[in-house]
């Protein structure tokens, strides 16, 4: 496997959140764009089978199956290892329900802060993505 080392300026353009440290290999954008699109495609499919779900708990339960973590790993304190998918699956939740901060944080068992810090971080990349997607 090839990998493209980028300063955080470059992945700042692309639309990437900050990262702190040097260097990134810049295929985890593209895995992680098309973790987007199939949790989005997944997300509709359910939602629009069983509408009378809650929106949040189905973007959790289809962000858990697509990165590959349990519900119970994003409902409790997360570890290093989580902390990451957990963000990127609050963001995607934010993005595709249009949901509070309130209402994601209730769905992942935490405080909304965590769920603002999340966004801010993420939800950019996330709608560029879908909105290439779309148009």
């Amino acid at each position: 496997m090839f990998r493209f080392i980028v300063d955080d300026n470059a992945l700042m353009q692309l639309g990437w959140p900050h990262v702190q440290g040097s260097s990134l290999a810049v295929p985890l954008v593209a895995t992680d764009a098309a973790r987007y699109r199939k949790m989005l495609d997944e997300f509709n499919a359910i939602s629009a089978a069983r509408p009378y779900l809650n929106h949040c708990t189905i973007a959790c339960s289809v962000g858990a199956q697509v990165f590959g973590v349990t519900l119970n790993d994003l409902r409790t304190r997360p570890n290093r290892d989580i902390l990451a998918s957990r963000q990127k699956i609050m963001a995607f939740a934010k993005v595709a329900t249009g949901a509070s901060y309130h209402q994601i944080a209730r769905s992942f068992n935490i405080d909304h802060s965590a769920v603002i810090r999340a966004c801010e971080r993420y939800e950019a990349f996330i709608r560029r993505v879908l909105a290439e997607e779309v148009g």
